[in-house]
């Protein structure tokens, strides 16, 4: 997987390339949620890329970035983003952002407007983290540090699933992934995710058409935060996605594929 240095810290990243014959086609960056990496667009990506450049980041310390030495923060994934694109040389992108992805998305397109064509927001929300989830989430944290993925299986994936797909045949396969990663650096993220501010007034000014969609059992974000989303951006469109939780991009990929190509093909004809 290609790789480009910011300072001291590496930063993975996939890019398809143009479609054949087509150089100018429209780019869109994915930006994955926390415990995933962008390999959890896989089925975005595949059916996306014969009609656009499809580049995915792996955020610090998560899928093939290693751990960084700081900078876990919202704001400093924000100007990863801007760092990768300027290293690829890509001027503007539909910013397509699930979770923590949409953290930083949603403060990507209110700073810099002129990056973001249009900005997609699944599975987030602009508001801090609940007081109860962050310490629940930080306690997580310190049994995976210790433990591995194991012993908080059971507690993890009822965050991250509906409850009909906690057994899906990819579970296993991306829990794996998690239990490679290295786990000081999970932890910062998680940390940091448990901790960032909310950007709500960043949002109101946020001028992209936006897609926002949720999965109709997101235990995580549910439907209200993203509903609230919706109050705050001035052009959206609103989906629920059925049988999804909080990974809706796995977890239901077809439904997403079909509304968010749609969209897409709105904005970009």
């Amino acid at each position: 997987m290609p790789t480009f240095q910011r300072g001291h810290t590496t930063i993975a990243y996939t890019d398809t390339g143009a479609p054949e014959g087509r150089e100018d086609a429209p780019v869109i960056l994915f930006a994955h949620g926390l415990l995933f990496s962008g390999w959890m667009f896989q089925h975005q990506i595949e059916h996306l890329r014969g009609d656009y450049r499809c580049v995915t980041i792996d955020f610090r310390g998560q899928g093939n970035s290693p751990r960084a030495l700081g900078g876990y923060d919202m704001d400093t994934l924000t100007v990863d983003v801007t760092e990768l694109l300027r290293h690829l040389q890509i001027p503007v992108v539909n910013f397509v952002g699930l979770s923590m992805g949409g953290f930083v998305g949603i403060r990507l397109a209110a700073r810099r407007p002129e990056i973001v064509h249009t900005l997609t927001l699944v599975d987030t929300a602009a508001t801090a983290e609940e007081p109860a989830n962050r310490s629940k989430y930080k306690l997580l944290s310190k049994i995976y540090r210790v433990a591995g993925i194991g012993p908080v299986r059971s507690k993890v994936a009822p965050i991250m699933l509906a409850p009909e797909n906690v057994d899906a045949p990819w579970v296993d396969e991306w829990l794996a992934m998690v239990d490679r990663t290295d786990r000081a650096g999970l932890v910062k993220a998680i940390e940091s995710v448990a901790d960032r501010d909310p950007c709500e007034d960043e949002a109101v000014r946020i001028i992209a058409p936006t897609l926002i969609m949720v999965g109709e059992s997101d235990a995580a974000t549910p439907e209200v935060k993203s509903r609230r989303l919706e109050e705050l951006i001035a052009t959206t469109r609103f989906h629920t996605i059925s049988g999804a939780g909080h990974s809706s991009t796995m977890e239901n990929p077809d439904e997403v594929n079909t509304i968010l190509s749609a969209f897409l093909s709105e904005y970009n004809a």
